[in-house]
C-alpha cells in the first residue's frame, strides 16, 4: 500500500471519492469494513473496501486503511474484471493557472511511470504504487516523499540535500498551477487513466497513444 505521508490527499472516505469519479451506481455498491493489522505500530485499524466503476475506464477496488492508534493512513487501488491486452500512454499538457486540469483524476497502477519533461523529473512504478489521485495529488505526493529524509540528507550531504530543496521550490509551482508543464502517464499493463470530461472526445491537452 501507499502510504500517505504529509500529503493529506489519502482515500478514507471511499464512498465519496467513488462518487466524485461519476459513479451513478455507487449507492448500490456495498462498503466493507474489517480490522486489519497495522503494520507501523501492530495495532489494529480499519481498513474499508469498495468495488467502483470509473466511468469510461473499468472497474476498480478501493483500498483504505486507517490506525487510530499511530495515525497511520494508507490507501491502494486494485483492478477487477478483464486485463487490458494494450498499454497506455497519456500525455497531458498542463497550461499555467489551470486548476480544473490539476484537479483532474489519475488512475495510477503498480507498474506505471509518470514523467514531467520540464524538470527531467520521472516517478518510477515503486516509488507510487496503485493509486487514485489527481494530477495536483501525484505532485504533491511525490514532494512529500522527497521532503521526508531531507533532515537526514543535511547531516550526510548537504549540498545533495540543498539540491533538493532547490528542486522542489520547482516542482511545488507545478502542483500550485504557477508553471505549464507536461505530465506523462505511461503503463505497459494498460491499467492506468487520466480523467476524460469530454466524453465522446479526447480531452484539451491530453494525448493518448
Amino acid at each position: 500500500m501507499a502510504s500517505s505521508g504529509e500529503e493529506g490527499r489519502v482515500v478514507v472516505d471511499l464512498r465519496s471519492a467513488a462518487e466524485s469519479a461519476g459513479d451513478e451506481d455507487t449507492h448500490a455498491t456495498p462498503l466493507h469494513e474489517m480490522e486489519s493489522l497495522c503494520m507501523r505500530c501492530g495495532e489494529n485499524g480499519t481498513a474499508r473496501v469498495l468495488l467502483t466503476l470509473i466511468p469510461h475506464f473499468r472497474e476498480v477496488v478501493l483500498m483504505a486503511f486507517e490506525c487510530p492508534h499511530c495515525n497511520e493512513r494508507n490507501n491502494e487501488i486494485q483492478f477487477a474484471g478483464q486485463l487490458q491486452q494494450k498499454g497506455c500512454c497519456y500525455t497531458l499538457k498542463v497550461p499555467m493557472g489551470q486548476s480544473e486540469i490539476l484537479n483532474r483524476q489519475v488512475v495510477k497502477s503498480d507498474s506505471a511511470t509518470i514523467k514531467i519533461p520540464e524538470l527531467d523529473f520521472e516517478i518510477p512504478p515503486e516509488a507510487q504504487r496503485g493509486t487514485l489521485s489527481t494530477v495536483e495529488g501525484s505532485i504533491m505526493r511525490a514532494i512529500s516523499e522527497l521532503q521526508a529524509l531531507q533532515d537526514e540528507r543535511k547531516k550526510v550531504d548537504p549540498q545533495k540535500a540543498e539540491a533538493i530543496d532547490q528542486f522542489l521550490v520547482k516542482l511545488r509551482c507545478l502542483g500550485s498551477g504557477e508553471a505549464a508543464f507536461t505530465f506523462i502517464l505511461n503503463d505497459p499493463s494498460g491499467n492506468s487513466f487520466i480523467e476524460n470530461p469530454y466524453v465522446f472526445f479526447v480531452a484539451f491537452g491530453v494525448h493518448i497513444i
